[in-house]
Protein backbone atom coordinates (compact mmCIF):
# COMPACT_ATOMS: atom_id res chain seq x y z
CA UNK A 1 0.00 0.00 0.00
CA UNK A 2 1.42 3.42 -1.01
CA UNK A 3 2.19 5.88 1.77
CA UNK A 4 0.13 9.10 1.68
CA UNK A 5 1.90 12.00 -0.01
CA UNK A 6 3.37 14.55 2.37
CA UNK A 7 1.47 17.84 2.38
CA UNK A 8 3.59 20.96 2.50
CA UNK A 9 3.10 23.50 5.25
CA UNK A 10 1.37 26.76 4.39
CA UNK A 11 4.72 28.59 4.62
CA UNK A 12 6.38 26.30 2.08
CA UNK A 13 3.41 26.30 -0.29
CA UNK A 14 3.18 30.11 -0.14
CA UNK A 15 6.86 30.35 -0.99
CA UNK A 16 6.47 28.06 -4.02
CA UNK A 17 3.48 30.08 -5.24
CA UNK A 18 5.40 33.34 -4.79
CA UNK A 19 8.46 31.91 -6.51
CA UNK A 20 6.35 30.89 -9.53
CA UNK A 21 4.85 34.39 -9.70
CA UNK A 22 8.27 36.04 -9.35
CA UNK A 23 9.90 33.98 -12.10
CA UNK A 24 6.84 34.32 -14.34
CA UNK A 25 6.91 38.11 -13.90
CA UNK A 26 10.64 38.09 -14.69
CA UNK A 27 9.96 36.66 -18.13
CA UNK A 28 11.30 33.14 -17.59
CA UNK A 29 10.26 30.11 -19.61
CA UNK A 30 7.17 28.31 -18.26
CA UNK A 31 8.79 24.88 -18.62
CA UNK A 32 11.89 25.93 -16.66
CA UNK A 33 9.79 27.57 -13.95
CA UNK A 34 7.69 24.41 -13.52
CA UNK A 35 10.80 22.20 -13.37
CA UNK A 36 12.48 24.38 -10.75
CA UNK A 37 9.33 24.68 -8.61
CA UNK A 38 8.73 20.91 -8.75
CA UNK A 39 12.36 20.19 -7.85
CA UNK A 40 12.26 22.65 -4.97
CA UNK A 41 8.96 21.16 -3.81
CA UNK A 42 10.64 17.75 -3.51
CA UNK A 43 13.47 19.31 -1.46
CA UNK A 44 10.98 21.04 0.81
CA UNK A 45 9.02 17.83 1.34
CA UNK A 46 12.18 16.00 2.37
CA UNK A 47 13.24 18.88 4.62
CA UNK A 48 9.86 19.01 6.36
CA UNK A 49 9.93 15.26 6.94
CA UNK A 50 13.14 15.88 8.88
CA UNK A 51 11.47 18.67 10.85
CA UNK A 52 13.14 21.56 9.00
CA UNK A 53 11.48 24.69 7.64
CA UNK A 54 11.63 26.41 4.27
CA UNK A 55 14.42 28.72 5.50
CA UNK A 56 16.71 25.66 5.74
CA UNK A 57 16.54 25.33 1.94
CA UNK A 58 16.40 28.93 0.78
CA UNK A 59 18.02 30.81 3.66
CA UNK A 60 16.45 33.65 5.63
CA UNK A 61 15.84 35.95 2.65
CA UNK A 62 13.25 34.65 0.17
CA UNK A 63 13.77 37.76 -1.96
CA UNK A 64 17.53 37.16 -2.28
CA UNK A 65 16.90 33.51 -3.17
CA UNK A 66 14.36 34.46 -5.85
CA UNK A 67 16.68 37.10 -7.33
CA UNK A 68 19.61 34.68 -7.43
CA UNK A 69 17.51 31.99 -9.08
CA UNK A 70 16.10 34.48 -11.59
CA UNK A 71 19.58 35.74 -12.52
CA UNK A 72 20.69 32.19 -13.28
CA UNK A 73 17.82 31.66 -15.74
CA UNK A 74 17.68 33.00 -19.28
CA UNK A 75 15.03 35.46 -20.44
CA UNK A 76 12.27 34.02 -22.60
CA UNK A 77 12.07 36.35 -25.61
CA UNK A 78 8.67 34.86 -26.40
CA UNK A 79 7.49 37.25 -23.68
CA UNK A 80 7.97 40.14 -26.09
CA UNK A 81 5.20 38.70 -28.27
CA UNK A 82 2.76 39.07 -25.37
CA UNK A 83 2.86 42.87 -25.48
CA UNK A 84 1.27 43.28 -28.94
CA UNK A 85 -1.32 40.60 -28.00
CA UNK A 86 -2.24 42.55 -24.86
CA UNK A 87 -2.39 45.83 -26.78
CA UNK A 88 -4.60 44.14 -29.38
CA UNK A 89 -6.88 42.84 -26.61
CA UNK A 90 -7.23 46.31 -25.08
CA UNK A 91 -7.95 47.73 -28.54
CA UNK A 92 -10.66 45.09 -29.12
CA UNK A 93 -12.22 45.80 -25.70
CA UNK A 94 -12.39 49.57 -26.34
CA UNK A 95 -13.54 49.06 -29.93
CA UNK A 96 -16.36 46.67 -28.99
CA UNK A 97 -17.68 48.98 -26.29
CA UNK A 98 -17.64 52.02 -28.56
CA UNK A 99 -19.16 50.15 -31.51
CA UNK A 100 -22.05 48.83 -29.39
CA UNK A 101 -22.78 52.40 -28.33
CA UNK A 102 -22.52 53.48 -31.98
CA UNK A 103 -19.68 55.90 -31.36
CA UNK A 104 -16.40 54.70 -32.87
CA UNK A 105 -14.56 57.99 -33.12
CA UNK A 106 -10.88 58.26 -32.16
CA UNK A 107 -8.50 61.19 -32.09
CA UNK A 108 -4.77 61.02 -32.75
CA UNK A 109 -4.13 61.19 -28.99
CA UNK A 110 -6.37 58.15 -28.39
CA UNK A 111 -4.79 56.14 -31.21
CA UNK A 112 -1.35 56.72 -29.66
CA UNK A 113 -2.51 56.78 -26.04
CA UNK A 114 -4.36 53.45 -25.78
CA UNK A 115 -1.37 51.29 -26.86
CA UNK A 116 1.06 53.40 -24.80
CA UNK A 117 -1.05 53.13 -21.63
CA UNK A 118 -1.48 49.37 -22.17
CA UNK A 119 2.28 48.78 -22.43
CA UNK A 120 3.02 51.00 -19.41
CA UNK A 121 0.43 49.14 -17.31
CA UNK A 122 1.76 45.71 -18.32
CA UNK A 123 5.35 46.65 -17.42
CA UNK A 124 4.21 48.23 -14.15
CA UNK A 125 2.15 45.18 -13.19
CA UNK A 126 5.09 42.85 -13.87
CA UNK A 127 7.25 44.93 -11.53
CA UNK A 128 4.52 44.96 -8.89
CA UNK A 129 3.99 41.19 -9.14
CA UNK A 130 7.71 40.67 -8.53
CA UNK A 131 7.55 43.02 -5.55
CA UNK A 132 4.48 41.32 -4.04
CA UNK A 133 5.95 37.85 -4.60
CA UNK A 134 9.23 38.68 -2.86
CA UNK A 135 8.00 40.99 -0.10
CA UNK A 136 5.89 40.06 2.92
CA UNK A 137 3.29 42.75 3.51
CA UNK A 138 0.81 43.13 6.33
CA UNK A 139 -2.82 42.25 5.62
CA UNK A 140 -3.77 45.96 5.55
CA UNK A 141 -0.98 46.87 3.10
CA UNK A 142 -1.86 43.87 0.92
CA UNK A 143 -5.50 44.98 0.69
CA UNK A 144 -4.49 48.59 -0.10
CA UNK A 145 -2.00 47.43 -2.76
CA UNK A 146 -4.54 45.08 -4.35
CA UNK A 147 -7.20 47.80 -4.48
CA UNK A 148 -4.67 50.25 -5.95
CA UNK A 149 -3.70 47.77 -8.67
CA UNK A 150 -7.38 47.22 -9.46
CA UNK A 151 -8.14 50.94 -9.70
CA UNK A 152 -4.97 51.91 -11.58
CA UNK A 153 -6.14 50.99 -15.13
CA UNK A 154 -9.34 52.99 -14.58
CA UNK A 155 -7.31 56.02 -13.47
CA UNK A 156 -4.95 55.73 -16.45
CA UNK A 157 -7.74 55.51 -19.00
CA UNK A 158 -9.72 58.26 -17.27
CA UNK A 159 -6.58 60.39 -17.43
CA UNK A 160 -6.32 59.67 -21.14
CA UNK A 161 -9.98 60.61 -21.57
CA UNK A 162 -9.52 63.95 -19.76
CA UNK A 163 -6.32 64.64 -21.71
CA UNK A 164 -8.22 63.95 -24.92
CA UNK A 165 -10.87 66.51 -23.92
CA UNK A 166 -8.25 69.06 -22.88
CA UNK A 167 -6.00 68.75 -25.94
CA UNK A 168 -8.05 68.76 -29.13
CA UNK A 169 -6.05 66.55 -31.48
CA UNK A 170 -7.50 65.77 -34.92
CA UNK A 171 -9.98 62.92 -35.36
CA UNK A 172 -8.31 60.18 -37.41
CA UNK A 173 -10.98 57.45 -37.19
CA UNK A 174 -14.73 58.00 -37.41
CA UNK A 175 -17.20 55.27 -38.41
CA UNK A 176 -20.85 55.29 -39.44
CA UNK A 177 -23.49 52.65 -38.73
CA UNK A 178 -22.04 50.06 -41.09
CA UNK A 179 -18.53 50.82 -39.88
CA UNK A 180 -19.61 50.31 -36.25
CA UNK A 181 -21.05 46.89 -37.09
CA UNK A 182 -17.84 45.89 -38.87
CA UNK A 183 -15.81 47.21 -35.91
CA UNK A 184 -17.86 45.11 -33.48
CA UNK A 185 -17.35 41.99 -35.61
CA UNK A 186 -13.62 42.74 -35.83
CA UNK A 187 -13.38 43.11 -32.04
CA UNK A 188 -15.22 39.81 -31.52
CA UNK A 189 -12.88 38.11 -34.03
CA UNK A 190 -9.87 39.44 -32.10
CA UNK A 191 -11.24 38.10 -28.81
CA UNK A 192 -11.83 34.67 -30.38
CA UNK A 193 -8.35 34.72 -31.92
CA UNK A 194 -6.68 35.59 -28.60
CA UNK A 195 -8.76 32.91 -26.88
CA UNK A 196 -7.57 30.27 -29.36
CA UNK A 197 -3.99 31.51 -29.04
CA UNK A 198 -4.02 31.46 -25.24
CA UNK A 199 -6.12 28.27 -25.05
CA UNK A 200 -8.50 29.85 -22.54
CA UNK A 201 -12.10 31.09 -22.60
CA UNK A 202 -11.24 34.12 -20.47
CA UNK A 203 -10.98 36.60 -23.35
CA UNK A 204 -14.40 35.54 -24.62
CA UNK A 205 -16.24 35.17 -21.29
CA UNK A 206 -15.28 38.55 -19.81
CA UNK A 207 -16.22 40.73 -22.84
CA UNK A 208 -19.45 38.73 -23.21
CA UNK A 209 -20.37 39.39 -19.58
CA UNK A 210 -19.49 43.08 -19.90
CA UNK A 211 -21.09 43.93 -23.21
CA UNK A 212 -23.83 41.41 -24.08
CA UNK A 213 -26.29 42.59 -21.37
CA UNK A 214 -25.68 46.20 -22.39
CA UNK A 215 -26.27 45.39 -26.06
CA UNK A 216 -29.50 43.45 -25.37
CA UNK A 217 -30.83 46.14 -23.02
CA UNK A 218 -29.99 48.85 -25.58
CA UNK A 219 -32.45 47.19 -27.98
CA UNK A 220 -35.36 47.62 -25.56
CA UNK A 221 -37.72 50.60 -25.40
CA UNK A 222 -36.94 51.47 -21.77
CA UNK A 223 -36.01 54.99 -20.71
CA UNK A 224 -32.30 55.88 -20.75
CA UNK A 225 -32.08 55.89 -16.94
CA UNK A 226 -33.82 52.50 -16.69
CA UNK A 227 -31.45 51.04 -19.27
CA UNK A 228 -28.46 52.26 -17.26
CA UNK A 229 -29.80 50.76 -14.01
CA UNK A 230 -30.61 47.43 -15.69
CA UNK A 231 -27.17 47.26 -17.34
CA UNK A 232 -25.33 47.84 -14.06
CA UNK A 233 -27.59 45.42 -12.15
CA UNK A 234 -27.23 42.61 -14.70
CA UNK A 235 -23.46 43.14 -14.88
CA UNK A 236 -23.18 43.05 -11.08
CA UNK A 237 -25.20 39.81 -10.78
CA UNK A 238 -23.32 38.19 -13.68
CA UNK A 239 -19.93 38.98 -12.16
CA UNK A 240 -21.01 37.52 -8.81
CA UNK A 241 -22.21 34.32 -10.49
CA UNK A 242 -18.98 34.06 -12.49
CA UNK A 243 -16.78 34.62 -9.42
CA UNK A 244 -18.72 32.04 -7.38
CA UNK A 245 -18.42 29.55 -10.26
CA UNK A 246 -14.66 30.05 -10.68
CA UNK A 247 -14.10 29.87 -6.91
CA UNK A 248 -15.98 26.58 -6.61
CA UNK A 249 -14.19 25.19 -9.66
CA UNK A 250 -10.77 26.11 -8.26
CA UNK A 251 -11.69 24.64 -4.89
CA UNK A 252 -12.82 21.39 -6.52
CA UNK A 253 -9.62 21.15 -8.60
CA UNK A 254 -7.48 21.74 -5.51
CA UNK A 255 -9.25 18.88 -3.73
CA UNK A 256 -8.47 16.62 -6.68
Amino acid sequence: MNAPKHTLTAESQDFLDNLSLYLFSSGKKDEEVKEIVEELEDHLIEAEKRGKSVSHIIGHSPKAYMEQLSNEMSFDFKWLSYLPIIVLGVFAYVLLGDSIRGGVKYTLLQVIGYPAVSVILVLFYLRMFKFLASTKLSKTKTIITTLTLGILPILFFLGLMFANDAYKTPVVIKLGTTGNIIAALLAIAIFIGISLWSKTWFTIVIPTMLFLPEFIISLTSFEKETKAILTISVLFVTLIIYNVYTFKKAKKENRI
